[in-house]
């Protein structure tokens, strides 16, 4: 950069910046345990760098959590745009497949226990979660429409049951990464799906 010359900071690049530090905090320490002084520290800021983009603690932890949901459609959408089913797609970018989805899960859950008692978190739970619904429910059809999956499935009923199949596995990998590795995960996924499958694909 040339002398006088006012380096351009990308406003949005720097928030980025700091939700990945604060996730990455919540997914070692807890959700209760970040503050903006420890998130400074660890993006090599000053506090007062950190509340020039949030005004406190909460705005910057609502801003992770979308920031998170954000990433995972990123994920799915990559995943489509490379060839993959949405339902393959959808399993893919679901599961903690591997450090990175496993962070991704730790922050989901600690937003999940925050949540509770909690009017504005709930809803944004709540949204979340239904979009993901949505996208399972279209994943479900895409498959049935191509043939893959029974023309007798009943896609709504099977659309609640793939979710919490996928949620539970997650859960328990989160807890449980020794017993849960990605084969298993992707074992029982299979397993549970397979009944639904076209008599060509079972």
């Amino acid at each position: 950069m040339m002398p006088g010359m006012t380096r351009t900071v990308d406003p949005e690049l720097r928030r980025s910046q700091l939700t990945k530090v604060t996730a990455e905090l919540i997914s070692r320490i807890g959700l209760d345990a970040v503050t903006l002084r420890n998130v400074a520290r660890r993006a090599g800021w000053t506090t007062g760098a950190v509340t020039h983009y949030f005004v406190d603690k909460r705005d910057l932890l609502l801003a992770t959590f979308r920031s998170r949901a954000d990433l995972a459609r990123r994920r799915l959408e990559a995943s489509v745009e490379g060839g993959a089913t949405l339902l393959d797609a959808v399993i893919d970018a679901s599961l903690p497949l591997d450090e990175e989805r496993l962070e991704w899960w730790r922050v989901w859950l600690a937003f999940w226990g925050a949540a509770i008692g909690d009017a504005e978190l709930t809803a944004e739970q709540h949204e979340r979660h239904l979009g993901f619904c949505t996208t399972v429910e279209r994943a479900l059809r895409a498959e049935q429409a191509a043939g893959r999956l029974l023309a007798s499935a009943d896609v709504a009923h099977e659309t609640r049951h793939l979710t919490a199949v996928l949620d539970g596995i997650a859960v328990q990998a989160v807890f449980d990464p020794a017993r849960w590795t990605p084969q298993a995960q992707l074992a029982v996924v299979r397993d549970h799906l397979a009944p639904l499958l076209a008599p060509a694909l079972s």
